[in-house]
């Protein structure tokens, strides 16, 4: 927009400057003569009409890259109308040297850097015709203390019975594959496997470790993603998503210990609406969601005292969850960017066959930092470390990604993105 306005800018002062040197020297438009002061005045009039056939040119072109619904490309719209072959070669020369110009190559790279980190935070989709393929890979390091005391308390600084703690580290690697498919109408199909180790280290008040680990595939999620509306005046960009978690990923009712789990065993429906709004060289972003967790039913230890394997179905109905995001992204230089960003998210308790299960009360919050490289045309590395500042969050979070994209259709005659 800012572009835009610079260069109508400059169509207009060259428009007036142009009428000026017509009225100072004949007042009227010039006609042929063979003057050389005549003869030079014309042609410094041609070079202005061509400087600004260039410049609207230019805008037409940027229009029709912002623009990327549009089937008809600026030059095709020229030839449907009846010019002459010598109109039509100086608008094509204008063209090619609108898409070949440094300035524009610098705009359109500095522009992927930040749709792309967009586009990973949820904010922006991939073109229409579009395929990015993502392999990501991210660290979790969580730890707990737990007191448990079996007795009674007779007075605040006397407990009668035992009391045993435990120390909990838990290491997760989850790697992840995600794919995004640009739609048309402003639609985006999205479809994410996650796949990793994960190693349980508990220590008890004897210092005695006992280690569990998992290695296996998580729980496959896809959804649908429209953009409802397009950033202009103070109408920010408005994405909505909803989203079908699956149970593909070994549980712990499956294992028989909750600390060793890939998957949570019980389906869920996420929906989230996302606004951006630019204000360059920095675009700040929003996100709301709610997540609905479907309940279920799993086979749980029956704690009968005269046989200790006996086994009882649990119905459960696992709490819902309400959360946000809020955060920036600064374009550092046409390549890189950085993003700052505050993660919250409130889940409810659990309930066991109606009744609360203590402690399933989740409070979850978490600064994130962030930076996006864009080492090639179409290929970005995004890094991501999060540090968590509730006990019910991981202490450290780290993810490396590498997205790259493929263009397997589009409109006819439309510029390639990169």
């Amino acid at each position: 927009m800012l572009l835009r306005t610079m260069i109508q800018g400059s169509i207009l002062l060259l428009c007036v400057g142009s009428v000026g040197a017509q009225v100072a020297v004949t007042g009227t438009a010039p006609p042929p003569s063979k003057d050389p002061i005549d003869i030079k005045v014309q042609e410094a009039l041609r070079e202005r009409d061509a400087i600004i056939r260039n410049l609207l040119e230019r805008v037409q072109e940027l229009e029709w890259r912002l623009n990327g619904d549009l089937a008809t490309h600026p030059l095709n719209m020229v030839a449907a109308k009846p010019v002459s072959g010598s109109a039509v070669g100086a608008i094509s020369s204008a063209v090619t040297s609108v898409k070949n110009s440094g300035y524009d190559t610098d705009e359109r790279q500095a522009s992927a850097a930040l749709d792309q980190a967009l586009i990973l935070r949820g904010g922006l989709l991939v073109p229409p015709g579009t395929l990015e393929i993502e392999n990501a890979a991210s660290y979790f390091s969580a730890s707990s203390d737990h007191v448990n005391i079996n007795g009674f308390a007779l007075l605040p600084i006397l407990v009668v019975g035992d009391i045993t703690s435990q120390r909990v580290r838990e290491d997760i690697l989850l790697s992840s594959f995600t794919t995004r498919l640009g739609l048309p109408h402003k639609f985006q199909f999205d479809f994410l496997v996650p796949y990793g180790y994960n190693l349980s280290r508990t220590v008890d008040a004897n210092n005695v470790q006992t280690s569990t680990s998992t290695f296996g595939m998580g729980d496959i999620q896809f959804g649908l993603s429209r953009q409802l509306t397009t950033e202009h005046g103070r109408t920010p960009d408005m994405l909505a998503n909803v989203r079908f978690k699956t149970t593909t990923g070994v549980n712990s009712f499956d294992l028989g210990s909750a600390t060793t789990a890939l998957g949570s065993g019980f389906y869920a429906v996420q929906g989230n609406l996302t606004a951006a709004k630019s204000n360059d060289p920095v675009v700040f972003f929003g996100n709301l969601s709610y997540t609905a967790n479907l309940n279920g039913s799993h086979l749980i230890p029956a704690n009968d005292p005269t046989n200790q394997n006996a086994m009882m179905v649990g119905h459960f109905q696992p709490g819902d969850a309400i959360g946000f995001q809020l955060g920036s992204i600064l374009a550092l230089n046409p390549e890189t960017s950085m993003t700052i960003g505050w993660d919250q998210r409130f889940t409810r308790a659990t309930t066991l066959n109606g009744a609360s299960i203590p402690a399933s009360y989740l409070v979850e919050g978490s600064l994130r930092l962030g930076a996006s490289y864009l080492y090639a045309p179409g290929k970005t590395v995004d890094l991501t470390f999060g540090v968590g500042l509730t006990p019910d969050t991981p202490n450290l979070q780290f993810s490396v990604g590498f997205p790259f994209r493929v263009s397997l259709f589009g409109p006819k005659g439309r510029l390639p993105t990169h």
